[in-house]
């Protein structure tokens, strides 16, 4: 008993050294799963491996989004049609100025930009201002450009995108804060960004 939980213990031990918590290969992942439910595998063990797991699947998610948002990012809003002073849009999105999901991906952003993503279906302007943890602000930029039709897994929506450069910030946690405007209507929304370099 104390052999195969030594076994299973240094096969854990030399995949999350020689490949980190990247699971490059569905084959890696596969065996991580193997190790979780196996009966031999300490309980020890399993709580890290657990936790590695939960990592994975969090950023085959983000991957997913990212990955679909990409795909779609060559999708730019349709032009609108005028017939007889009403304008019509495709059905399949909402152009209504509401307050949809806003979040930044990946996060964190390891050795890479993130980029924001604002839904707030038609707006004349968005404003998006990052402060590092100390309040000082770092960075601001403003979308002024139309919105994009992009599907990041809950169907077509009218969302900006922002790729933010980190290069001359360090690592560390960010509080962005967004606020979009259309006519005399303003929609706010804050959250969080982390970087690591």
């Amino acid at each position: 008993m104390k052999t195969v939980a030594g076994i299973a213990a240094v096969i854990f031990l030399t995949l999350v050294f020689s490949h980190g918590v990247s699971f490059a290969a569905d084959k890696q992942a596969g065996k991580f799963y193997e190790l979780y439910n196996s009966t031999s595998t300490p309980d020890n063990y399993k709580q890290i491996l657990k936790r590695s797991i939960d990592r994975k699947e969090r950023a085959e998610k983000l991957r997913g989004y990212a990955r679909s948002a990409a795909e779609n990012r060559a999708l730019s809003i349709p032009s609108v049609v005028r017939s007889a002073g009403v304008s019509s849009v495709p059905a399949a999105a909402d152009p209504g100025f509401s307050l949809g999901e806003v979040y930044c991906f990946p996060n964190p952003a390891k050795k890479t930009n993130p980029t924001f993503h604002i839904e707030t279906g038609l707006a004349d302007k968005v404003e998006l201002k990052i402060y590092d943890v100390s309040g000082d602000m770092v960075h601001e930029t403003v979308l002024a450009a139309p919105p994009q039709l992009i599907d990041d897994g809950q169907g077509p929506q009218y969302a900006y995108e922002y790729p933010w450069d980190v290069r001359n910030v360090g690592s560390g946690v960010y509080i962005f804060s967004m606020t979009a405007r259309r006519g005399d209507k303003t929609l706010k929304k804050t959250g969080r960004c982390a970087v690591i370099k």
